[in-house]
């Protein structure tokens, strides 16, 4: 597991990059479309690179973790794994990895509403956030729980920019959705 969390904190902080950009300045990216991705591969080893040589360093605390926490990291996990299973059998690849958003014009998709996304606006984004719980409150680090940190912020600051251009996509049908349905947490069952 402390690989795995390492490798979280290494590997996903350009991928909170690479949405950020896109999302705040999709007008610009849609002019460029695929190429766009060729941008984000240039900026992980620029970020990832010196966390990578860091490591030592940012992974040098480590807590003890209560066994409880520990157990709320493996359902965190485990309703990571459900939810993003659901999520991919409701959505297509292209649709996951943000080619629909680059280039609509091509890939032209009504709004998804059944499925998870009956009972989540944002599955992909839950399992996401389930996923670097999980690691930090099974693994202790310091290092992971400051990225839990950060992503609660950015997540919120995120789901908030991409609700806007979701609204400027399908209007009052995107407004409707987001009255029905929870913008995170699911409606029980799922």
């Amino acid at each position: 597991m402390a690989l795995g969390a390492q490798s979280l904190v290494i590997l996903y902080p350009p991928v909170f990059v690479f949405w950020f950009i896109f999302h705040t300045r999709i007008e610009y990216w849609r002019t460029i479309g695929k190429r766009a991705y060729w941008f984000a591969c240039l900026g992980w080893p620029l970020i990832s690179g010196p966390l990578l040589f860091l490591r030592s360093s940012i992974f040098r605390v480590q807590w003890k973790m209560p066994w409880w926490m520990i157990g709320a990291g493996g359902l965190a996990a485990l309703g990571a794994f459900r939810i993003g299973s659901q999520a991919a059998v409701t959505i297509s690849r292209r649709t996951l990895f943000g080619l629909v958003e680059l280039e609509p014009q091509r890939n032209p998709q009504p709004m998804i509403q059944t499925g998870i996304y009956s009972r989540t606006r944002n599955p992909s984004y839950l399992t996401h956030f389930l996923v670097i719980f999980a690691a930090a409150a099974i693994s202790g680090y310091a290092a992971n729980w400051i990225f839990f940190g950060i992503d609660i912020v950015f997540l919120m600051v995120l789901l908030h920019i991409e609700e806007k251009e979701l609204i400027a996509r399908y209007g009052g049908e995107y407004e409707d959705y987001m009255r029905r349905v929870p913008r995170l947490v699911p409606r029980w069952p799922w």
